[in-house]
């Protein structure tokens, strides 16, 4: 152990002793007995933010009648927009950026009234200026992941035999609940799905014609790609023999990169990229919107999932699949043809053919016909 997570952990130790004291009754709640919920989501990966959406159904079916509050911010606020089952979303400044802010506009916002509640931390929300904010909510009770264990009441570590999303179902399971897996949810407005309509639309998609996203770059701290030739021939393979209109999605900072990309097609009329021109809810109205889909392991594939878009997934050969991809469900076919222990640099994944991508993008095609 090092000295400062040393000294961290006894500054946190003394915190503790001193609520103990003041509060002699926070350590021993029938956790079973909680019935409001503070969820803090303040991840910096898309991913982390879908993959805590599961928690919400699961403690609406544990615990009947409770109140669930999430506070949020940046793009996390955005996943649980709309979300039925949360009475209140917080938005506030993250911890990260804004510490003495986000107390503040935590303390105000609390919509509990004087009655105790629970804060509850998912997986990638851990840091301790979040677990900080936690404390100084007001919650008695905390629960989840955290860098400071010694201010929780049950404190989880993350079990990798287990994915992300299980991980964080745990947290039911340590109020003394079962729980029962949860895919991840978001919930576009009628804006969005207008938006999206009208997106196709303008795009050239005529009524009935297939729709095929296409994810074709990954974030810079993760960075895995397949190469661009390649989804060239996928792409060039759908638009013939399927009629297929191919749309390409990312944010602004990759629009130049998949504009090339694009442009690269037989037949670039027969795509359209809106990377950079989306938000997450428009963005999740689009793929709701397409009959199947090709990706690389990164953002806008769990966003796809919420919608249960069929997809074809070129994983790295280096990441756990059971972490982050969605394991034994026939709609996703995950296509990982090598094990790596880390990620190698400026790694591609040649391992993956074009051949076994169509493959696996005609059974989909097959399997799940457009309705």
């Amino acid at each position: 152990m090092s000295l400062a997570r040393a000294v961290k952990g006894a500054v946190f130790g003394s915190v503790a002793g001193l609520e103990r004291t003041l509060r002699p009754g926070s350590r021993s709640t029938d956790l079973s007995t909680v019935q409001n919920f503070l969820l803090l989501q303040y991840p910096l990966a898309l991913g982390t933010a879908v993959h805590a959406t599961p928690l919400i159904p699961a403690l609406r079916e544990a615990v009947p009648g409770c109140r669930i509050a999430v506070a949020a911010s940046g793009l996390a606020l955005e996943v649980f927009r709309n979300n039925p089952g949360v009475d209140y979303l917080l938005a506030t400044p993250s911890p990260l950026k804004d510490f003495r802010g986000a107390i503040r506009s935590l303390r105000a916002q609390i919509p509990f009234g004087g009655e105790s509640f629970a804060a509850l931390m998912t997986r990638g929300n851990e840091r301790t200026l979040v677990s900080t904010a936690a404390f100084l909510s007001g919650a008695a009770i905390r629960i989840g992941f955290t860098e400071v264990p010694q201010l929780y009441q049950t404190a989880l570590t993350f079990d990798p035999e287990r994915s992300l999303i299980d991980n964080n179902l745990r947290i039911v399971e340590a109020l003394g609940h079962p729980f029962r897996h949860c895919e991840p949810q978001m919930f576009p407005g009628a804006a969005d799905e207008a938006w999206a309509d009208q997106t196709l639309r303008s795009s050239g998609v005529r009524e009935g014609q297939m729709v095929a996203v296409f994810v074709t770059q990954t974030s810079v701290t993760q960075r895995k790609s397949w190469r661009a030739e390649r989804f060239q021939a996928t792409a060039n393979f759908l638009i013939a023999e399927y009629g297929a209109h191919i749309l390409f999605v990312g944010t602004a900072a990759e629009a130049q990169a998949i504009e090339t990309l694009r442009l690269g097609v037989a037949n670039p009329a027969a795509t359209t990229s809106v990377a950079g021109g989306t938000t997450l809810l428009q963005l999740a109205a689009l793929l709701g919107r397409c009959r199947v889909g090709l990706t690389l392991d990164t953002g806008p594939l769990h966003i796809g999932r919420t919608v249960k878009l069929p997809m074809v997934i070129v994983a790295p050969a280096w990441s756990p699949v059971i972490e982050w991809l969605p394991v034994g469900d026939a709609r996703y076919r995950i296509l990982k043809n090598a094990d790596m222990p880390d990620c190698p640099p400026d790694y591609i994944i040649d391992e993956v053919s074009v051949d076994e991508v169509k493959a696996e993008l005609s059974s989909l095609i097959k399997a799940y016909p457009q309705t």
